[in-house]
């Protein structure tokens, strides 16, 4: 899933798209001819190349007329070729690319780090630049063909101070050298237009947390505190409690240690 994906579905959800069929391109000019008459209704909409060379690729409308669709950039586009379209009403593109990556930056989702050096006799390392402290499982490197790609989920060890100490009485288990698994938990963050989106992120749950953002911006930022809008906000707050619980879902849950003096 890319922002091209989340973006449609919650423009669908949020305030309808239209499929189209394209019938003619001239530079950044569309034409459909299933859109005639409709002119100005998509102007400072949204655009999604749904099929042809530049499937995948999204954009804002500049204006249209008739059946002509004029777009910020040029889409390489045949007739025959599929798009979905979206008009602005209140939430043009950016305002829906903002929507999704503001949950994104507040999503946690399961990471992995493998750069630190396991040493049977080092106690304590410094966590990797961008490893949270939200540590869920440590693995070893053992000797064992049995383990799992020579790997074994440690017991003994916490975090002190950004730092992880190791503190297993059984280190012989272990290999001389190798690399250190951490698992830990992060914040997804916001994507570009070109970088996938985790699969760890729930699709529902993205759609309605971002169509809250939409609906709180729409009362906050524009003042637009009539009874539509206050009814819009109430329903994305229902979405809210009932979906708040699944990007928990997919979080490890942290492994069992053992106390220090065990």
């Amino acid at each position: 899933m890319k922002l091209f994906d989340a973006t449609l579905d919650l423009a669908g959800f949020a305030q309808g798209t239209e499929d189209h069929v394209v019938s003619e391109v001239s530079g950044n000019q569309i034409i459909c001819n299933d859109l005639s008459g409709r002119t100005a209704n998509f102007e400072d909409g949204t655009i999604w190349v749904r099929t042809g060379a530049d499937a995948g690729k999204f954009g804002r409308i500049k204006s249209n007329s008739a059946q002509t669709l004029v777009t910020d950039e040029s889409y390489d586009l045949e007739p025959g070729d599929e798009i979905t379209i979206g008009s602005w009403q209140e939430f043009n593109t950016q305002k829906l690319i903002n929507a999704v990556n503001s949950v994104l930056r507040m999503y946690k989702i399961m990471k992995m780090d493998c750069s630190l050096e396991y040493d049977p006799k080092q106690k304590y390392y410094d966590l990797p630049a961008g490893v949270t402290e939200d540590i869920r499982m440590v693995k070893l490197p053992v000797r064992y063909a049995w383990a799992e790609n020579h790997y074994i989920v440690s017991h003994y060890w916490e975090i002190e101070n950004g730092q992880l100490h190791l503190y297993d009485k059984y280190s012989w288990h272990y290999l001389e050298e190798g690399k250190i698994q951490l698992h830990y938990a992060d914040y997804h963050g916001a994507v570009r237009k070109d970088e996938e989106i985790s699969g760890q992120v729930d699709p529902l749950y993205l759609r309605y947390m971002s169509w809250l953002y939409l609906c709180r911006n729409l009362i906050q930022a524009t003042h637009k505190d009539n009874l539509i809008s206050a009814d819009m906000y109430n329903e994305a707050k229902i979405y809210e409690r009932d979906y708040s619980h699944l990007p928990n879902k997919k979080l490890m849950m942290k492994t069992m240690t053992f106390p220090k003096w065990m």
